[in-house]
């Protein structure tokens, strides 16, 4: 009995309480505060995340074409070039020079490495580059032999006919300053969800469909 009377005025207390701060402007005041500063922590650690860990990144335009598809978003991870260099084969976001926007695109040159095509074949140091897991077509132009400089990586889209990048002279290698990150999968759409590196896109093998109105994607 003693027990149910002392619950029963604690809530009475609490309620009183309750009453009381409604009025009271100054913990109004308070916990106005206390829920902005609350509201700032977490909007400072997301950008945090987004900058210095990982964001979903659109994929803009065909020059990855048939491994990213347009409108698809990439799960993007920025750690993995604070501990290592990029490796060939990976895909990387990176920023061109005289860009403000990022751009997708596969490292296929390393330090020291001579990139040429000749016959619309990639030739790294002289031997072929295996291409067979994500490209199936010939490139329509060669290029001279060039030589990646220290800390820059060669990169080049999957849609070789479709895409500006290391061959362009006004680009050329890419400093590892200007890698943004690494593409690990595809997370939206929920259909298409895969791993870059393991899964297929569903555009594996059919030949692409160059847009009527062409322009150099990113």
């Amino acid at each position: 009995m003693q027990e149910t009377i002392s619950s029963t005025l604690r809530n009475r207390m609490l309620t009183a309480a309750e009453e009381l701060h409604k009025n009271d402007e100054a913990f109004k005041k308070a916990s106005n505060k206390d829920f902005f500063i609350w509201l700032a922590i977490f909007v400072a650690l997301a950008l945090a995340v987004r900058m210095f860990v990982f964001e979903p990144v659109l994929v803009d335009g065909d020059s990855m074409y048939p491994t990213l598809l347009h409108g698809e978003r990439m799960f993007v991870e920025k750690i993995t070039y604070l501990i290592e260099s990029p490796k060939r084969g990976d895909i990387i976001i990176c920023r061109y020079p005289g860009y403000v926007e990022n751009c997708v695109k596969r490292v296929i040159g390393r330090p020291g490495d001579t990139v040429s095509v000749v016959g619309g074949v990639v030739y790294i140091n002289g031997q072929p580059l295996d291409e067979s897991a994500y490209w199936q077509d010939e490139i329509w132009w060669d290029m001279d032999p060039v030589k990646v400089p220290e800390k820059c990586v060669f990169v080049i889209g999957d849609n070789r006919n479709h895409s500006t990048d290391s061959r362009e002279k006004i680009i050329g290698p890419i400093p590892y300053s200007q890698v943004r990150g690494k593409v690990h999968s595809i997370m939206w759409p929920i259909g298409e969800i895969r791993n870059v590196y393991k899964g297929a896109s569903p555009m594996v093998g059919v030949p692409y469909a160059p847009k009527l109105n062409f322009t150099w994607d990113k």
